[in-house]
């Protein structure tokens, strides 16, 4: 059974409690005068295939649609005109499905192929029908904003992975119409290469080496996932159906990289720095005017919090984070131990320490070696010497980050730098 992918409904709910955009956007109806305009276009730049002269697409089509419970679904299909380049798109208006090949579509493939390429293209469709068209419109909506020059790159990315969820989706709906998984992954290479014959069991197994090869992979491609990664999903769900969700999301998403975070990974990245900075922070000592007022740079409304405590989960997310995160987490604690003068060394000390704690030392170490200019020695040299000048400040209880296994953490690692 096809259901929404839960990307999709991440999306829907975000926009939901956006309740004015989510109503504008909701409330948007095709007009007539829209939709005759779109198929007087269409008549000018495609050839019409016929009900009659061309039914074998026709017999497709309906198959298609009782697959997919469309059957009262008004669909035509053409062939454009003008282009070599293959591809196959489809528009909904109006409760009308408009599907239109580009290049030799029609004579590349197969039967089943054909038949996949049709089905793949109403599951379109049948997202748009479904939670009583709400993914449409979260669709309309984040596609609308990414589509601003204006707008922060996390809504580009987070477009980008609805539509890169939204065609996994539709190579399910292409497997249930046709019951096989050989034409979706030949149709789909086969429109990507122009190959007259492509093995969809070797396509897979490269995949699969993909993987093997770079744990890391993922799809980066801005209006489909790389095909790959579309035949190896097709496969997992295949085997696994439901339950191949979580490695799916892995292959798509991957870990989370400074440089490609949607909206939901923005948010996550955003809470993990408050965090960490209130750990930072926590010292009295560390907390002068000019540290204040760089801590509301990063946010306005930030606050210290005495009560926060290093805990485990927070040492396995760093621990698991991309580099590019962690490198982000060195240069945030860089920013703080340079920025009050007055504090003297302590705080690079203490940076040091936190640094060691939190299991950033090595990142920490190369980002400072880098940016003070320091060869190995010197970089030595000036760790134990802000270490040492840290270490004179006595913390009282409630002003330690760490609790239970971390009680003993200062004084041996300290010790150890001195060694």
């Amino acid at each position: 059974m096809l259901q929404a992918l839960p990307y999709h409904l991440k999306v829907r709910d975000h926009f939901a409690r956006q309740t004015s955009t989510w109503n504008f956007f909701a409330a948007v109806k095709t007009k007539e005068e829209q939709l005759a305009s779109y198929k007087t276009e269409l008549l000018k730049n495609t050839y019409k295939f016929d009900a009659t002269a061309d039914a074998g697409i026709y017999e497709k089509v309906v198959k298609a649609k009782a697959k997919l419970g469309l059957e009262e679904l008004p669909v035509t299909v053409y062939q454009a005109q003008y282009t070599d380049e293959m591809n196959a798109s489809i528009v909904y208006l109006n409760n009308e499905a408009h599907i239109v090949f580009s290049g030799r579509i029609t004579q590349l493939l197969s039967e089943d192929e054909l038949l996949a390429i049709l089905a793949h293209e109403l599951t379109h469709i049948k997202l748009y029908s479904m939670l009583q068209g709400e993914l449409e419109t979260a669709e309309r909506i984040i596609m609308a904003i990414a589509g601003n020059y204006n707008s922060e790159a996390a809504y580009f990315e987070t477009a980008r992975l609805y539509r890169l969820y939204t065609e996994i989706f539709c190579d399910r709906g292409a497997y249930t119409v046709v019951g096989d998984i050989n034409p979706v992954i030949t149709s789909l290479v086969k429109v990507a290469t122009g190959l007259d014959k492509v093995s969809a069991e070797s396509y897979i197994k490269q995949a699969e080496e993909i993987f093997t090869a770079a744990s890391d992979v993922k799809a980066s491609t801005v209006s489909h996932p790389e095909n790959f990664i579309r035949a190896r999903a097709i496969q997992l769900w295949h085997e696994k159906q439901e339950a191949a969700e979580p490695e799916i999301i892995q292959m798509i998403e991957g870990l989370t990289d400074l440089d490609q975070l949607d909206v939901f990974k923005q948010k996550e990245l955003l809470q993990l720095t408050r965090q960490f900075m209130q750990l930072l922070l926590k010292p009295s000592w560390f907390r002068s005017n000019v540290v204040t007022s760089l801590a509301k740079q990063y946010f306005a409304d930030f606050s210290f919090d005495d009560n926060i405590i290093l805990n485990e989960q927070l040492l396995e997310t760093v621990g698991q984070s991309h580099a590019s995160i962690r490198d982000y987490l060195g240069y945030v604690m860089l920013d703080f131990a340079l920025v009050d003068g007055e504090l003297e060394q302590v705080p690079f000390g203490w940076a040091f320490q936190f640094a060691e704690s939190i299991q950033l030392a090595d990142v920490f170490d190369a980002i400072v070696k880098k940016e003070l200019q320091l060869t190995d020695k010197k970089l030595q040299q000036h760790k134990q010497k802000t270490m040492a000048a840290w270490y004179k400040i006595k913390e009282n209880e409630k002003e330690q980050v760490y609790e239970g296994e971390f009680d003993n953490l200062k004084m041996s690692q300290f010790e150890n730098e001195g060694s």
